[in-house]
């Protein structure tokens, strides 16, 4: 099947979505290896990291979880921080309703699972061509890949954490990985400022304890990026 081809059944629409997304799946290996040595190092076997990757579906929400728990964190404070890094999943959510409106209820369970930033992009941008019949299989295909892409790099990476010497620093990994996430995601003015007014609030407060610099430069990152987005709207009205 030609990849610019309409696919003509949604199985084949499902098969476009994985072959599509195998470039992308290539580009999160790292990221899913940095987050197994994490969970390694703050701890956790590499079973008990893989199943992290098995059930949450997470990679910044796990990193930050991880990097919580290594500091003594209380249970409460974790899961409050990985709600806050999640909350773009409620907006991706309600502008996928549309294209994923055909799944049925049991299949929109698993959709809603299965999201992530790479097979939102990739499925609002086909919806056009691939119409409500298959664009929801090809955002379950993409989904099926990354996930069980996820959960194999998370393990390779708990089971290289776990023979790496203690002198071996991957610290500087992490910071890394998030800049490859961050840097698509600013493409305009209100992503910009969340983005700066995040950095810059997180850097401050550093020295905060459980790291609740994060959690706090997170909060008035969004905030700022809400603020300007309302008000470049009401300019324009």
């Amino acid at each position: 099947m030609a990849v610019n081809a309409l696919p003509p059944t949604p199985q084949a629409a499902f098969w476009r979505g994985v072959l599509v997304s195998l470039p992308i799946a290539v580009g999160i290996v790292p990221f899913g290896l940095v987050t197994g040595i994490a969970g390694v190092k703050v701890g956790l076997s590499a079973v008990e990291v893989t199943v992290m990757s098995v059930l949450v579906f997470a990679g910044a929400a796990q990193l930050v979880a991880l990097q919580l728990m290594g500091a003594g964190a209380s249970i409460f404070f974790v899961w409050l921080a990985t709600l806050v890094v999640n909350l773009r999943y409620i907006m991706y959510s309600s502008a996928l309703a549309r294209p994923l409106e055909t799944l049925s209820g049991r299949m929109k369970i698993l959709a809603a699972f299965l999201m992530v930033d790479q097979n939102f992009a990739l499925a609002l941008n086909q919806y056009g061509v691939l119409g409500p019949r298959l664009t929801p299989w090809f955002y379950l295909g993409i989904g099926v890949l990354l996930w069980l892409n996820w959960v194999v790099a998370t393990y390779l990476g708990a089971l290289l954490g776990a023979r790496l010497p203690e002198a071996w620093a991957l610290d500087f990994a992490v910071p890394l990985c998030f800049l490859v996430l961050l840097v698509p995601a600013v493409h305009d003015r209100p992503s910009l400022a969340a983005a700066l007014v995040g950095g810059l609030v997180s850097t401050a407060l550093i020295g905060l304890p459980y790291r609740s610099g994060l959690f706090i430069g997170a909060l008035v990152g969004i905030g700022a990026g809400v603020w300007l987005e309302n008000r470049m709207g009401a300019g324009r009205e």
